[in-house]
């Protein structure tokens, strides 16, 4: 596998994960309601508190991974045809259901940034969003929408981790560091329009009007994944 190839599994993982919604909408609703309900300034350090959550679930979730691909010999991953075709399917079932169905359908959804989630499960996490008034209960629902999009974010860890071994495994935790940070960035800018002054209204209009722009990045790159490992794959036949 080429440096580029790493950089490139490394790249667009980032890309996915950062532009995927689940936390941002989350968040935008949480910082809505906290500042409602007491000052600007402790509504931004609440925030803080969710991102770190966000940060934490993200770190777990990654050094698990990282470690257990760590063990598992390079011909048994990155050489192995199965397995490179196993995340290839996986990754062109990601591309098609983040084009069709990551955003919900329908004529009262279209000015919305409403997701696939079930609406159940949906009015919980939005209840959590409005009534998290401690900073653990705060680090806990920034974990929770990191956890909800798990088949999502999985995939992208584990094919980041297949880079980082294949290009320096050495600078590992540098990657992953830079990949935590690269991917809360949608977060930090939600709290930076809330602290201009921005009211939720005007931040899901922005999100609305980008929801194509989202959902073409978001599956475009998750094809892209699932070319690079398909190729892989049947070089590794030849």
């Amino acid at each position: 596998m080429s440096v580029f190839t790493s950089l490139s599994f490394i790249v667009l993982a980032m890309l996915i994960q950062g532009f995927l919604q689940s936390s941002p909408s989350i968040f935008a609703i949480f910082y809505h309601h906290n500042l409602s309900k007491t000052s600007k300034k402790k509504a931004d350090d609440r925030s803080l508190s969710f991102i770190l959550g966000v940060e934490i679930a993200i770190s777990i979730i990654f050094l698990i991974t990282y470690f257990i691909i760590t063990f598992i010999p390079s011909e048994n991953n990155f050489k192995n045809p199965i397995f490179l075709y196993t995340m290839s399917g996986i990754f062109f079932a990601e591309a098609l259901f983040t084009f069709f169905f990551y955003f919900r359908l329908g004529k009262k959804y279209k000015k919305t940034t409403a997701l696939y989630l079930p609406r159940h499960l949906t009015q919980k996490i939005i209840h959590l969003a409005e009534h998290s008034k401690n900073r653990t209960s705060t680090i806990l629902l920034g974990a929770i929408s990191i956890l909800i999009e798990l088949i999502f974010i999985l995939p992208l860890i584990i094919i980041s981790s297949v880079g980082i071994l294949n290009l320096s495994p050495r600078f590992g935790f540098v990657f992953i560091i830079a990949y935590i940070l690269i991917t809360t960035l949608p977060l930090f800018t939600i709290r930076t329009f809330f602290y201009k002054g921005h009211n939720l209204a005007s931040v899901q209009r922005s999100r609305a009007k980008n929801k194509l722009l989202f959902r073409l990045i978001i599956s475009i790159s998750y094809l892209s994944l699932a070319i690079i490992t398909l190729t892989l794959g049947l070089g590794q036949l030849q």
